[in-house]
């Protein structure tokens, strides 16, 4: 079995629609996909049609929360989810409202500028989907303003420059409990992306486990042999489940191809163990 736990559709930030997604998922030896957008449960039903049309292919319900922790940005990845409990539609719609309202702000915030990039952006968002920073740095790419989304964020979008907007996201508390009442298991995202020191990701770690998240990406698309060896020492440590994502948003994006995330480690204990 080949797993890929972590990618996104077009429902947020990613390039593909979801039946895409599981044609590529096919065609790169993939057994088993989770879609997780960010905040939204929005494709979920058409990535299990798509993966009923393929004999010995299976997707996980999934989801990209993002939360706050010590004032900082965190996402937990929920997996193996009931998109219809209704405490984790509330939460996802809270979500959803708060990258809706910031959407707007930074539209205006770019317009004091004498930045007027709105039509660019519903360009990236037809009808579909939540409104994301990379839509936004696209939008700029497309009126001309950056040359690359690396470029655009370097120009906008960050602290200090046009179109930077904080969002107070949730506690990690509440989206472990939207989590886990939705019947799913919740997963520290991408923890090497943070760039913590050791001793700050155990802390985060004994905090997040009596939230009720209770397991970490071990591998992904960007972690080193070194950087995974020491996730599984932790996942080890404190009883983690592991889990393995690409976190694939693009064809354009080589260094996260989906299912290019090396495979665990079989000295840890694999999320798909808890489904």
């Amino acid at each position: 079995m080949k797993y890929d736990l972590h990618s996104h559709s077009y429902y947020s930030d990613g390039e593909l629609s979801p039946t895409e997604l599981v044609g590529l998922a096919v065609q790169s030896e993939i057994s088993c996909l989770a879609l997780t957008d960010h905040d939204t449960l929005d494709g979920l039903d058409e990535v299990q049609c798509a993966a009923d049309q393929h004999d010995g292919f299976s997707v996980i319900n999934g989801i990209e929360l993002s939360c706050t922790w010590e004032n900082q940005l965190i996402h937990v990845v929920g997996l193996n989810i009931d998109p219809t409990n209704k405490e984790l539609l509330d939460g996802v719609k809270a979500n959803k409202e708060r990258r809706l309202s910031r959407a707007e702000a930074m539209l205006e915030d770019f317009a004091q500028h004498n930045i007027d990039i709105r039509a660019e952006v519903a360009a990236q968002i037809p009808s579909r989907g939540v409104p994301t920073r990379p839509h936004f740095a696209q939008a700029l790419i497309d009126k001309g303003l950056a040359k690359d989304k690396k470029q655009a964020f370097k120009r906008y979008l960050v602290k200090g420059k046009p179109g930077y907007i904080p969002v107070q996201w949730p506690c990690m508390e509440e989206v472990g409990a939207w989590v886990n009442a939705a019947g799913g298991v919740a997963i520290l995202a991408h923890p090497n992306r943070y760039k913590f020191t050791r001793s700050k990701l155990m802390r985060l770690i004994t905090q997040m486990l009596p939230a009720g998240i209770n397991g970490i990406e071990v591998s992904t698309s960007t972690t080193d042999k070194q950087q995974s060896d020491m996730l599984a020492e932790l996942a080890r440590q404190y009883d983690l489940l592991a889990s393995i994502g690409s976190d694939f948003h693009s064809l354009n994006q080589p260094w996260a191809r989906l299912g290019g995330a090396q495979p665990l480690s079989s000295q840890v204990q694999p999320v798909w163990s808890a489904f």
